[in-house]
């Protein structure tokens, strides 16, 4: 799946951006927009955000423009592909600072239009930016990146997220919660790394220090049990994850 921002104070533009991109190479049943119509309310919404592929940004906004909101949204996701598209402004020095792949005219024609965001799509489906889980500790939002996670497992309200206690900056008692439920996150890591190892949690592979048919050592010293049924499924994600077989 790839998550794609269009940040536009015009609607029909936006409009006209997303109809674009489905014809440069991405299916709609693997797209998720997000549409804004002003840098302030982009901005606003990045916390709720746990993955943007690719941001469309419009350079020129009533307050935030586009190279305010590309900072910005550049501390939160470094890995993210940022174009810049303008009716009138031509790039300046100040526009690289946040290294956009594309600086897109609205004046170009249909063809070349296509043919650009062609080249943009190409440079998404080669980076698959890594997403970052979001999770609630002591009434506070924590963004954490894949490395800091050990596994994910369920949870009466959604589910509960256990990080590596190495990571001191959080001071966590035992976990980190999350509203979401176990498989809409498994659906959203699977192909980073993160397989079932029992019905009720996921494991990140690469924690995983000693596997035997039966249970599992992490990096911290944590064992899990390994259900009978997702042993084979995670054997095979856990050799092909290495690289090898075992």
């Amino acid at each position: 799946m790839y998550y794609i921002a269009v940040c536009d104070d015009n609607a029909d533009y936006i409009k006209y951006m997303r109809g674009m991109l489905l014809k440069s190479g991405l299916k709609e049943e693997e797209v998720v927009f997000y549409e804004y119509d002003s840098g302030e309310e982009f901005i606003k919404s990045l916390d709720d955000l746990n993955k943007i592929d690719l941001l469309i940004l419009d350079m020129q906004m009533k307050e935030l423009n586009g190279n305010e909101t590309a900072r910005l949204f550049r501390n939160q996701f470094p890995s993210s592909v940022i174009v810049f598209c303008s009716g009138v402004s031509l790039p300046t020095v100040e526009c690289f600072e946040t290294t956009p792949f594309r600086y897109l005219l609205k004046s170009y024609t249909d063809e070349r239009m296509l043919r650009e965001l062609c080249a943009i799509v190409e440079e998404v489906k080669n980076k698959q930016v890594e997403p970052v889980v979001i999770g609630t500790w002591k009434y506070s939002l924590v963004k954490l990146r894949l490395e800091e996670i050990l596994y994910i497992s369920i949870a009466r309200n959604g589910s509960n997220i256990y990080v590596n206690p190495k990571i001191m900056k959080y001071e966590f008692e035992n976990h980190i919660s999350s509203k979401k439920r176990l498989p809409v996150i498994y659906e959203e890591l699977h192909d980073f790394g993160f397989e079932y190892a029992h019905n009720s949690y996921i494991v990140n592979l690469n924690h995983i220090k000693r596997k035997t048919t039966k249970e599992l050592e992490l990096s911290d010293g944590t064992i899990l049990s390994i259900a009978r049924s997702k042993e084979k499924a995670l054997r095979v994600a856990f050799a092909r994850y290495k690289g090898g077989k075992y």
